[in-house]
Order: structure tokens, then C-alpha cells, then sequence
């Protein structure tokens, strides 16, 4: 299509009044149906190409990716580690934008730290942080006497103490508890895990299979609610020396906030889980102690009828031998001859 003389003049006249190309269409043919994609729109901007005249598109621009700095990447590397979301990081790391969830920030984070990931699961298969349960009973009573501050000796042991610590070690072989506590790659976090287990079960010999899993639980929530405060300790310094940029204090108080809502949560569910151990294994001790009464009750009685019956039995043997040395001794005539006074000379 061919612009007309007057079409041209037109455009001339009003093209830095109406920069937008399909504004400018719209005008030039006096018709609102019509865009930059029609043909009047192609003829509109060939003209103004021709004529060295800038003008203004829908046509969003490219959004250039965000490239991270060495600073950038330490940033997020730490903070990761602190159990950090990629928007809470590019929140804290881009504080003069207005980070939108998935939007460019949080993409370039949430990249970089996938990439992390892969390395670290492909060094985690070479070099796996295995949990090496003690080998040996020996090994185990060192270990309660380390967590539990006692000072067993394995000679010395009473049977219910040897019994607890024989199951402990079955419980530190239970393949849940090796899984879980094998996870951890600070040594710390392992020692801290095996050492909360320990104190929680070695004296209970008579825990379920799903009992020692709960515990493991337990012992999981250990490991967050340190890892939780040590996050909110580090905001905290962040918090302090960041006094006078707003938007990050505001950020930082938001995160603050939702880490102690996050310990808060920690522990109650920890604390719903030891009430719920506890009171199970109350219950079930109760039952036991129940029975082992009635049992016991029956013992009792079986042994005072059987006492009564050994003493009748008693009694009726000893008045047989005296029945039998009286028979004995009556059949004696030098014994009848002594008592009637009768020596053997007068009866001769």
C-alpha cells in the first residue's frame, strides 16, 4: 500500500505529537480498528524508516539477564546455607529493586544455586559422608557413658542396664536412623544427631520399630531448630548493621519474622512428638506392669496352696514316724521290762 501526499504531510505534522506507531496509524487512516501489523501500519512504518523518524512500539523489550558478580555468588552461597528460599537471597541481594516473585533476580538466583546442587550431588557420590554405627558392645557403653554422663563398666553391668545397651545398639543399626543420620555433612550435625538419639533410647529396651522412627523425628527437629537459630542470629547482625537502608531493614524484619514463626513451629512439633513417645510407652509400661500383677497374683496364690498343702503333708509324715517309732518301741520287751521295773534277773 502507497501513502498518499496528504497521508505523509500528515505524519510529518504530528509524528513527534503521536510517537506510538499504532496511535499514529490510527490517525493517519481515521480508523481505530487498524494497528502497527496491518498493511496501513507497514506503509506508516516504512515511511517513517525512510525518513530517519524514531518512533515507540508495544513490543516489550528484552529483558536482559542479570549476570552475578563473585560477590554476588558468595552472597547467595552462604546464605543457601543458612536454608534461605532464592526470592528471601535475591530480596536481600538486589534491595534497590522491587524483586517479584520468578522475576529476573529470583531466576538468576535460584539458577546459579541449581547449579551448585549438581556439583555438590555429583561430589556427595564420589566422597559420601557415611555414619559408621560403633562396632562393638564395648564401643556402645563408651558412647552412653560420653552422652549420658554416666561410668559404666561392662563387667560390672546389671542385666537390665546390659539389656538397654544391647538394644541401643540394635536402634543405631535401624536403617532409618543410618539413612537420615548420613544426610548431614557437617560433623557437627551428625555428632549432635547420634548424641540427642542416644540420650533419648538407650534406656528404653522395649521401643517399637515405628517408636525409634519417631525418635529419629525428634532428632531431626534438633538439627533444624539449631540450624533456624543460627540463621536468625546471622539476620539479627545483618539487621544491626543495616541501620540506615530502609528497604533492607524492612526485608530483614520480614525474614526474621518468618524464621521465628518457623522455630516456633519446630518446636512444638517437636515437643507433640516426645509428649506423644512418652506417653505411649507410659501406657504400654502400664499394661505390662498389670498384667505382671495378675500374673503375680496367681504365682502367690499358687504358692501359699502349695505351701499349705506341703505343710499338711508335713504334719502327716511327721505323725507317721511317731506312730512308727511308737509301734517300734512298744515292741521292745527290754524296753517294757525297764518302764514296768521288771529287770531281766527277776523275770528269769
Amino acid at each position: 500500500m502507497r501513502l498518499t501526499e496528504e497521508h505523509k504531510k500528515f505524519i510529518e505534522e504530528n509524528f513527534h505529537k503521536i510517537p506510538n506507531l499504532i496511535e499514529l496509524t490510527k490517525a493517519v487512516f481515521k480508523d481505530g480498528t487498524i494497528d502497527g501489523r496491518s498493511k496501513q501500519g507497514r506503509a506508516v512504518r516504512e515511511y517513517l524508516a525512510s525518513k530517519d523518524m524514531k518512533y515507540k512500539t508495544t513490543r516489550h523489550e528484552e529483558v536482559k539477564p542479570i549476570v552475578l558478580s563473585g560477590e554476588h555468588k558468595e552472597f547467595i552461597h552462604n546464605y543457601s546455607q543458612d536454608g534461605m528460599s532464592s526470592f528471601q537471597i535475591a530480596q536481600l541481594l538486589f534491595p534497590e529493586n522491587t524483586v517479584k516473585k520468578l522475576g529476573r533476580e529470583q531466576r538468576a538466583v535460584g539458577n546459579y544455586l541449581e547449579a551448585v546442587k549438581r556439583q555438590q550431588r555429583e561430589e556427595r557420590r564420589e566422597a559420601r559422608a557415611k555414619y559408621d554405627p560403633p562396632e562393638t558392645f564395648s564401643n556402645c557403653v563408651k558412647l552412653v557413658n560420653r552422652y549420658t554422663n554416666q561410668e559404666f563398666k561392662e563387667k560390672e553391668l546389671k542385666v537390665v542396664e546390659r539389656k538397654s545397651i544391647e538394644s541401643m545398639f540394635k536402634f543405631l543399626r535401624s536403617p532409618r536412623f543410618c539413612q537420615i543420620i548420613g544426610t548431614y555433612i557437617k560433623e557437627e550435625d551428625q555428632e549432635l544427631f547420634e548424641a540427642e538419639f542416644i540420650r533419648a533410647t538407650w534406656d528404653k529396651p522395649d521401643l517399637s520399630a515405628d517408636e525409634v522412627n519417631l525418635y529419629v523425628n525428634v532428632c531431626v527437629d534438633y538439627i533444624n531448630l539449631k540450624n533456624i537459630q543460627g540463621h536468625m542470629e546471622k539476620l539479627n547482625r545483618m539487621f544491626d548493621e543495616a541501620d540506615e537502608q530502609q528497604e533492607l531493614t524492612v526485608r530483614l524484619s520480614e525474614l526474621l519474622k518468618t524464621k521465628s514463626e518457623e522455630y516456633n513451629q519446630c518446636e512444638k512439633r517437636q515437643e507433640s512428638l516426645i509428649q506423644r513417645l512418652a506417653g505411649d510407652r507410659a501406657k504400654r509400661i502400664s499394661q505390662r506392669q498389670d498384667q505382671n500383677a495378675s500374673i503375680l497374683s496367681l504365682v502367690e496364690s499358687f504358692q501359699n496352696e502349695e505351701d499349705r498343702k506341703l505343710m499338711v503333708k508335713m504334719a502327716e509324715m511327721q505323725k507317721k514316724a511317731i506312730r512308727e517309732e511308737a509301734d517300734n518301741l512298744e515292741s521292745m520287751n527290754a524296753w517294757k521290762s525297764r518302764v514296768l521295773g521288771i529287770s531281766k534277773g527277776d523275770v528269769i
